[in-house]
């Protein structure tokens, strides 16, 4: 028979008096030897009050210390106990007295039980007095890690969180029941110890201190089986270490080692597990709604902040700039618990705008956190100090990168009088010890520095008086970059572009910043600028785009020397980032045509296009739809002027530039043979075309809305659908709007297709939250009147299309103006505000007339005509008649078919206009499901027999 162990009961515990173990439930409760000795004696005299002296010397014999650490414990060991949880207390505070266990308590011997007595754990595991953010998905992989291997290191860089993590590790193995878990759990503290020499002697002691044992020669086996030994903060002894732990494990066949430090210590049998900062919301999930407190970053830093602040219910706005501090301190917890514990002095908003300076804010740790963990510049001395000599120096060069950068780029910038090799050797060193991070992900190997570590090592450049020499080598290198990429645009394939450049935009910030900088090169800002607006504007960051090219533009009024390509270059990406930001108004005009003044000066076919472009682009958008026409037709001829083939991909430029003329014009028979011979010629990148969009879509989009217009309405709606689905794939934020706008949203209104039309807006919605350049909000909201007016809810209808058309003023755009004059007209006439409703669509009428849009005028006279019909119902016929002449006239043949409709409704008795029905229903061949048709054919079926006039 085993030995009797005294237990005592109480609750759902089982507390071990002998072996002074605590379990819950059967399962062991991870806990650290002062509060299980503090919960001994307590449970041993239940129902007395023990002083606080009493206390101390149980927990701390022979050892003063302060009452501070006992209230400490207390709290503590409330938590594990779940003190006041479910109607149950365990120790009551005995005012000026001390404490008293307070639960029924039922004292067992579990030999005469006849039970098994629980698995024997000796360990020193700190308590968690706070919760573990985001670790579940570490702690598991770490647990896997060491059940698979014996010896693991989690590596990664000061703040990470490591210690925190291991020590949350081995408390769930120490949770895990029978054979399976550990005997011992012993942790070591290694950050105080300087010396080499004393890590065997700092082991030893605290596995003896632990056992009770006195010290041991750690080249002896252990005194457990398996047991799990934890070595803190390895990093400034790792040889030492590394040595040590190669002995043990050799020694002790079942030990396991769990190692923190921020570089591997390269021992033989050594697993590494690599820890991340906390996750943070993605870029991609901005404005779309997301939950960001989901995520842990996020959740550290207002949990923090409440702490400080006594209570802290972020507002959305905040939740957003949270996500941006979060973001910049790389989710760093040591980082983010600084960061939230000065919201109290500078609030959130100016904590973000302070953020830069970042080592002057986030100076105010926990006291009792270790020296090197109570402030960031405390825990960047402490590993920059650890760094060899060329180690620093490269250190400080590299943080010139203020993004991702390749060994390539480290080496032409970083190296100066060195050889490159050496540059990339202490790169690497650098990698190991957590002060560099590596992502592996891509062809070519990309490495960063943590923005934290970044900002120390820019401030000891700076220090150091590099920065500027550094800086300058840094912008060349970006400049021959960012040529590279202008040149490989029209070649590549998008997402391969992107992926290899995509992630250089917080370096091409970095480099514009310090060429336009005091001691900057304005030549060298000049040339990034230039080469950087496909960039720009296929990440569809149109409003960065035109603050940079405008800070180059003043540069030029002020006597900066730029060749005429460059200049024409500069000039119509300037007025193209105007037109989709401020509108295409004289702003964008004067610098789009003094951009072709220069471009015809030189002779060059090239710029002449590109300017010619963009000037078509001012005035399309600008509602002069006869001069956009007029341009197209010249572009084409310029095309031409090669002669030689190698103008083709302009060629296909100029049949869409002259399609979507035509188009607006009503002109939809010359829109169509425009459109499919641009189809027809593919839809390759082309350099002329500053705003960066898939052109092939473009065309497509704009040809299913004139399909429609020419009664092809089955086509216009399968090509709408088609387009919707190729431009979400395309993930380019620019080409879905277009597409949204132009096809999907206008083809699924006229098509009755509500579902798809409130599906699309979805998408319009998303995309302009996220993107807020140009008229896209303007038009989701409008649309979104659309929507309402589809489904009858003409209160809701007018009051979308009011807000949405008075923002596309401001806006300057009148694109699709008139069409949702229209619609709002129509929805005010649902209301029975006839007088506001003409007073709309009158405007629309004389608007689309002035400006040449013909393609709704048809249209809006059928709107007009239903308006006056009750009380001016020759004026109503009068509308209807000019609106079949346009329609017939340019080929309008879906509003013929609508105007006919509506004529026979009015007037049935006419047989010229049973006649004109019967003609505009014969000539629809398709697109006999959609409404417009039915309602022909119920018009017809009313009408009775053909009646000729």
């Amino acid at each position: 028979m085993k030995p009797a162990s005294r237990a005592a009961l109480f609750g759902p515990f089982r507390l071990s008096l002998t072996s002074k173990q605590l379990l819950k439930d059967g399962v062991v409760v991870p806990m650290g030897g002062r509060a299980l000795e503090l919960l001994v004696a307590l449970v041993e005299k239940p129902g007395e009050v023990l002083t606080k002296q009493e206390l101390l010397a149980s927990a701390w014999p022979d050892l003063f210390v302060e009452e501070a650490n006992l209230r400490v414990q207390m709290t503590a060991l409330r938590r594990v106990l779940g003190d006041g949880q479910d109607g149950r207390h365990y120790i009551a505070n005995i005012a000026r007295r001390g404490y008293s266990f307070v639960a029924d308590v039922t004292f067992t011997d579990v030999a005469d039980r006849d039970a098994a007595e629980p698995r024997l754990v000796r360990q020193n595991l700190p308590l968690n007095l706070t919760p573990v953010l985001g670790r579940d998905a570490a702690v598991a992989a770490i647990r896997q890690e060491l059940a698979r291997h014996r010896f693991v290191s989690v590596v990664g860089p000061g703040g990470v969180g490591k210690t925190t993590v291991a020590l949350d590790a081995a408390r769930a193995l120490l949770g895990q029941e029978g054979a399976t878990g550990p005997d011992a759990a012993i942790l070591v503290e290694l950050a105080p110890i300087g010396d080499p020499a004393l890590v065997e002697n700092t082991v030893a002691s605290a596995i003896g201190m632990t056992l009770g044992a006195g010290a041991i020669q750690l080249a002896e086996r252990l005194p457990f089986e398996r047991g799990l030994v934890i070595l803190d903060n390895c990093e400034q002894v790792v040889v030492a270490v590394a040595v040590l732990a190669e002995r043990m494990l050799g020694i002790n066949p079942e030990l396991r080692l769990l190692v923190t430090s921020r570089e591997p210590l390269r021992a033989q049998g050594e697993h590494v597990f690599r820890l991340p900062g906390l996750e943070v919301p993605p870029r991609e999930a901005d404005g779309t709604g997301f939950d960001a407190l989901a995520f842990p970053a996020v959740r550290l830093f207002v949990e923090r902040a409440a702490a400080t602040l006594g209570s802290y219910e972020p507002t959305p706005e905040e939740v957003a700039i949270i996500v941006g501090i979060c973001r910049r301190l790389d989710g760093l917890p040591l980082a983010i618990e600084l960061a939230a514990g000065r919201v109290d002095a500078f609030s959130v908003k100016g904590l973000a705008q302070r953020l830069d300076d970042v080592f002057r804010l986030l100076v105010a740790g926990r006291r009792t956190a270790l020296p090197r963990h109570q402030t960031l510049q405390a825990t960047l001395n402490w590993s920059y100090d650890h760094l060899a000599p060329g180690e620093q120096t490269t250190l400080c060069r590299l943080a010139v990168f203020a993004g991702h950068f390749s060994l390539d780029a480290a080496s032409k910038v970083a190296a100066i009088e060195e050889p490159s090799w050496e540059i990339i050797e202490n790169l690497t060193s650098l990698v190991s010890k957590s002060l560099i991070a590596a992502d592996f992900s891509q062809v070519v190997p990309r490495y960063r520095l943590l923005e934290v570590t970044r900002a120390y090592a820019l401030e000891k450049l700076r220090q150091g008086g590099g920065f500027d020499r550094l800086s300058r080598r840094h912008a060349l290198y970006m400049k021959e970059l960012v040529a590279a990429a202008e040149q490989e645009w029209p070649r590549a394939r998008p997402v391969e572009w992107l992926t290899t450049y995509a992630g250089q935009l917080d370096n091409v910030r970095a480099a514009l910043d310090w060429s336009f900088g005091p001691k900057g090169d304005r030549e060298i800002g000049a040339a990034i600028t230039i080469s950087s607006a496909v960039l720009w504007f296929q990440l569809s960051l149109v409003n960065e785009c035109r603050a940079h090219f405008e800070r180059a533009a003043i540069g030029l009024r002020e006597g900066l020397p730029l060749d005429a390509a460059r200049e024409v270059t500069l000039l119509t990406a300037l007025g193209t980032a105007l037109i989709y930001t401020i509108g295409p108004g004289p702003e964008a005009e004067e610098s789009l045509r003094a951009a072709c003044r220069i471009a015809r000066g030189t002779g060059s076919v090239e710029l002449q296009l590109r300017a010619s472009w963009a000037l078509w682009l001012v005035e399309f958008c600008s509602g002069r739809y006869g001069a956009s026409l007029d341009i197209a037709a010249d572009f084409a001829a310029l095309a031409r002027t090669a002669g030689d083939g190698v103008r083709a991909a302009d060629l296909v430029i100029a049949h869409r530039l002259a399609g979507i003329s035509f188009l607006f014009l009503g002109r939809a028979e010359e829109a169509r043979t425009a459109l499919e011979a641009a189809i027809e010629g593919g839809g390759a990148a082309n350099a002329i075309v500053r705003m960066q969009y898939d052109q092939e879509l473009n065309g497509r989009a704009f040809h299913s809305a004139n399909l429609y217009l020419l009664g092809l309405q089955d086509q216009a709606s399968a090509l709408a659908t088609r387009n919707t689905v190729d431009a979400r794939v395309h993930g380019h934020a620019t080409t879905l709007a277009l597409n949204l706008v132009d096809s999907g949203c206008p083809v699924a209104f006229y098509c009755g297709e509500t579902d798809a039309l409130a599906e699309r807006l979805e998408l319009l919605a998303d995309v302009s939250g996220r993107h807020p350049f140009g008229p896209w909000r303007a038009w989701c909201r409008c649309y979104r009147g659309s929507l309402h007016l589809l489904r009858g809810a003409f209160s809701q209808a007018a009051e979308d299309f009011a807000a949405g058309i008075e923002a596309l003023d401001r806006t300057g755009w009148p694109v699709r103006r008139a069409m949702f004059l229209g619609h709002h007209a129509q929805a005010l006439g649902g209301l029975g505000l006839t007088g506001d409703a003409l007073a709309r669509v009158e405007g629309a009428i004389a608007f689309g007339r002035a400006s040449g849009e013909g393609w709704i005028l048809p249209e809006l006279l059928r709107i007009r005509a239903g308006l006056v019909a009750p009380e001016r119902p020759e004026a109503a016929m009068e509308s209807l008649d000019e609106a079949w002449r346009l329609a017939q006239r340019t080929g309008l043949r879906s509003w013929a078919l609508r105007v006919a409709t509506a004529a026979a409704g009015l007037q049935p008795r006419e047989p010229r206009f049973a006649a004109r029905l019967e003609e505009a229903v014969a000539a629809f061949g398709e697109g006999h499901a959609k409404p417009d048709y039915r309602a022909a054919r119920h018009a017809l079926e009313r009408l009775g027999p053909p009646r000729r006039a």
